[in-house]
């Protein structure tokens, strides 16, 4: 029998070859990365050329040096939304793609609108990007975020889920976070904004915020309509929910801090909490639905690390299961139910 050869597609090519490009110029870059590069590479010839012309689309980019520092953000992601004819859309897309810094590629997605842009994970994906200032926010599984710069202030507006962000120091232009009812106000710091069904989390690594639950009478979030405000003052390790007008503060030691943040390490850790909570935290990375059928067992307390992911969701459930004891059904492929056994039942 004459010998199969697979004819290589040249839109898969393109595709990987923008891929490699964006992790080889990522921070985190091993040797065992470099190696599978250029196993990749080496493959096929259209490997090879598709890479070499997304070199040169970004050379190209550089070159251009202060005229690209100079466009805003929008105008930036416009361009690689509507190409000139004469340059591959997936090419300057790529381009793109690596002037935003998107350093974890996994399901970021990003569209235009008017005078902002739009970021997006999709359930069990995170991304790491690099705003025009130098800042630069994570995503977190299944969130969206709206970024928004002008030359008097920088203002991130979180729609859904979390994000921590590394806010470059600029005191003339303050760096904004807009989630539900709440802002937070920083100008060169770290900290996590996790937007929660019934509270905002903000959680502070570096520096000093200013936190307030202004946003009902006033829209757009500046230090005059602050002074108008009741605001609480968040340190480094400082945590805080806010809940309609209350907030609670609590200072966290160094293993909790890293704990409540750890999902960008892509682990979630529990110690002691009640199941319903563990399964809500895990339903964020998870397409599953998994509801507990014996209310008692939401108070069940669970401890573990788990991988913040869809196959960490499968492992928390095998746990339940077998380390437990806890019936495990399946309806169809997306919905869990979680009952004691028969012989459970008091």
């Amino acid at each position: 029998m004459a010998e199969v050869h697979r004819i290589r597609n040249q839109r898969d090519a393109e595709r990987e070859a923008s891929v490699w490009h964006a992790r080889l110029n990522a921070d985190e870059i091993s040797a065992a990365d470099r190696a599978e590069f250029e196993t990749w590479r080496a493959a096929y010839p259209q490997n090879a050329r598709a890479f070499d012309d997304v070199s040169t689309t970004w050379r190209r980019l550089l070159k251009s040096g202060p005229m690209v520092r100079a466009v805003s953000f929008g105008q930036a992601m416009d361009a690689a939304a509507n190409p000139p004819s004469s340059v591959r859309p997936w090419l300057l897309g790529a381009a793109a793609a690596i002037l935003l810094g998107v350093s974890v590629l996994v399901g970021i997605y990003w569209w235009q609108g008017r005078n902002e842009t739009f970021l997006k994970t999709e359930i069990g994906e995170t991304a790491s990007v690099s705003l025009p200032d130098g800042s630069n926010l994570e995503l977190n599984s299944n969130s969206v975020a709206k970024v928004q710069f002008d030359p008097h202030r920088r203002v991130i507006r979180l729609e859904r889920g979390e994000a921590f962000f590394k806010v470059a120091h600029d005191a003339q232009r303050p760096f904004w976070v807009v989630a539900g009812p709440s802002w937070v106000r920083a100008v060169g710091t770290a900290f996590n904004v996790y937007l929660r069904p019934t509270d905002v989390e903000v959680t502070v690594s570096e520096g000093v915020i200013k936190v307030s639950a202004g946003r009902a009478k006033h829209e757009i979030p500046s230090d005059d309509a602050l002074i108008t405000e009741t605001v609480s003052i968040l340190k480094a390790g400082d945590q805080v929910d806010i809940g309609g007008p209350a907030a609670t503060i609590r200072a966290l030691s160094s293993s909790e801090l890293n704990r409540s943040v750890a999902w960008r390490q892509g682990s979630l850790y529990f110690e002691d909490r009640p199941l319903a909570e563990v399964i809500q935290e895990m339903s964020r990375y998870t397409p599953l639905q998994v509801r507990i059928e014996d209310p008692s067992l939401g108070k069940l307390p669970i401890g573990g690390t788990f991988r913040a992911n869809p196959q960490g969701a499968e492992a928390l459930l095998t746990m339940l299961r077998v380390g437990l004891g806890l019936q495990v059904r399946r309806e169809g492929q997306d919905r869990v139910l979680i009952n004691r056994r028969p012989d459970q039942q008091r």
